[in-house]
């Protein structure tokens, strides 16, 4: 069972840690929103410069969990519009968010809110 994400209340989930494989990743791209993920090749390269030539090389290690979704400063998904608290990219959302249980919510609200 999914949840609808049209009719939460409070976005708890949008301020998980989504990941992506390299699929997927190639999909967003695709889509032209590349630039709301960062990959791990790249975390990782930013960290050791020196091995920017063994790009290709960094990417195949990463292929099932290859890029993350960005956060704001509040730390929400970047993909998450401030005002409606609504996902922007609802209907081309990653993966995991199409996927995530709604029994999940009541866990993640009741271990905010105490």
């Amino acid at each position: 069972m999914g949840v609808d994400c049209l009719k939460c209340i409070n976005s708890a989930c949008c301020r998980l840690s989504v990941e992506v494989d390299r699929t997927e990743y190639e999909h967003f791209k695709e889509l032209g929103m590349q630039d709301h993920f960062t990959t791990y090749t790249d975390k990782f390269i930013s960290l050791f410069p020196k091995y920017e030539n063994k790009r290709e090389d960094i990417d195949k290690m990463h292929e099932k969990l290859f890029a993350v979704l960005k956060k704001k400063k509040d730390g929400y998904c970047e993909l998450l519009d401030p005002h409606t608290m609504l996902c922007t990219v609802y209907e081309k959302r990653p993966k995991v968010c199409r996927d995530y249980l709604s029994t999940r919510c009541k866990t993640i609200r009741e271990l905010k809110h105490g």
